[in-house]
């Protein structure tokens, strides 16, 4: 069954945060820099705390490659885990590559595609793929995907 609030974060520079909530049939995401972002997410926590399953992309640093911008990633993940741990979420992880089970074309059938905001899209891949690997999805969630498959 699916979880009385799910939020994903999409950690960065710009970070992307996905909400599901009211058994699956309400849906948001959109992006914001890292303090705004960092506040939605302590304001989640704090407002439904043990009802929230909070999710977020994993970073890794790769040695020898540039990673100008990873302390944001890196940063954004600490703000997650604290607030999830100090409100008593429920606290996923996911690897970057686990997102791309949930395809563009099943977050426009679901309507929840963000357009121009990566970060936000990202957010919500995870989100679906997550439903997906769980088995959570509900059944007007995996009516809306049948049909779009159809439709292909």
């Amino acid at each position: 069954m699916i979880p009385p609030v799910v939020l994903w974060v999409d950690p960065g520079g710009d970070t992307g945060l996905a909400w599901l909530w009211q058994s699956g049939t309400a849906f948001f995401a959109d992006e914001w820099k890292f303090m705004e972002a960092g506040d939605h997410v302590e304001d989640s926590c704090a407002r439904w705390g043990p009802a929230l399953t909070i999710g977020y992309e994993t970073y890794t640093i790769i040695p020898g490659t540039p990673q100008d911008d990873a302390h944001h990633a890196i940063e954004m993940i600490g703000v997650v885990r604290r607030y999830a741990t100090r409100y008593r979420c429920r606290l996923l992880s996911a690897r970057p590559e686990q997102r791309k089970k949930a395809t563009r074309a099943m977050l426009e059938a679901l309507g929840w595609w963000v357009p121009g905001k990566d970060d936000a899209q990202s957010a919500a891949q995870h989100m679906l793929a997550w439903l997906m690997r769980e088995g959570q999805m509900t059944p007007a969630i995996a009516a809306v995907l049948s049909e779009a498959a159809r439709n292909v």
